[in-house]
């Protein structure tokens, strides 16, 4: 299937199942291009491996230089740190693997802090997805990677994951801040900056949803299996070994941020760590 090329403001947007930006020879984020490239650099999102993939092999063809923000860099280097760091850094059975941690290991030429960018784009820090997570503002076209879940999203994971659910609302904000024209979410359609600031507005009211279930579950103290099991029931998420554990990290972002709010306290009881309102 011939993929599909749009041009914004002069910015090519490449898009697929993951979507992807070239500009000024910098592709954003990558993806199987079947056109020849003549590119200066890779510019990657995040460290994980729907967006960096065909980074090594596109490096190898075309000696660009792979960049990408210093905290995820060791994520597309090796990138079985984020299988184990989902399974508490311990090895997980092959089915607790989600494919989205899996892929070729690329070598980071430069970090993204560190890049001398020039021209039209400018990185811009959007973590809570993972802690490096960047988007790439392209003369007036923002490449948001994961960083915002427009309604699409929502109605295919009720979910979707986060390890820091309050640097996320932070990124939020920081795209409802932002000037541009265009942006492009990674697994969704393209919008322009008005349609942006609804589904920013959207995805921070369904965290708040999600943080008033916790609450409301939590009425009565729950301990961390307890508490998993009631919020995935909650939301009709269904069995699969490795989404579980997708979710049981977006669910601990919750907690954190609820603990960091003093919605939420913690102790330890017969080996067990009970969450319970902060009174």
């Amino acid at each position: 299937m011939r993929q599909k090329f749009i041009e914004l403001n002069g910015v090519k947007c490449i898009l697929g199942k993951t979507n992807v930006g070239l500009y000024e020879n910098h592709l954003i984020d990558t993806a199987v291009i079947d056109t020849p490239l003549n590119l200066e650099a890779i510019l990657i999102t995040h460290g994980h491996t729907d967006h960096f993939a065909w980074a090594s092999t596109l490096q190898k063809r075309t000696r660009a230089l792979v960049v990408a923000p210093k905290e995820d860099a060791f994520l597309i280097e090796n990138p079985e740190v984020n299988v184990r760091g989902m399974f508490n850094w311990a090895r997980p059975p092959v089915e607790m693997t989600t494919k989205v941690f899996l892929g070729e290991p690329c070598k980071v030429d430069r970090y993204t802090e560190e890049y001398p960018f020039e021209g039209a784009i400018t990185p811009l820090p959007l973590s809570g997805h993972t802690m490096g997570h960047t988007g790439y503002l392209c003369d007036g076209v923002l490449f948001a990677g994961d960083a915002l879940y427009p309604k699409a999203i929502w109605e295919r994971h009720k979910l979707p994951y986060s390890i820091d659910v309050e640097l996320t609302r932070r990124s939020l904000d920081a795209i409802k801040k932002a000037t541009f024209d265009w942006i492009v979410p990674s697994h969704s359609a393209v919008m322009s900056k008005e349609e942006s600031i609804e589904q920013v507005a959207l995805h921070l009211e369904r965290l708040a949803q999600i943080d008033a279930l916790i609450l409301r579950l939590l009425a009565h103290p729950q301990s961390t299996e307890e508490l998993i099991y009631d919020v995935l029931r909650e939301l009709d998420i269904k069995d699969n070994l490795a989404q579980y554990w997708l979710s049981v990290t977006t669910i601990k972002g919750h907690l954190s941020g609820l603990v960091s709010t003093y919605k939420v306290t913690y102790d330890i009881t017969d080996h067990r760590v009970y969450w319970k309102l902060n009174d």
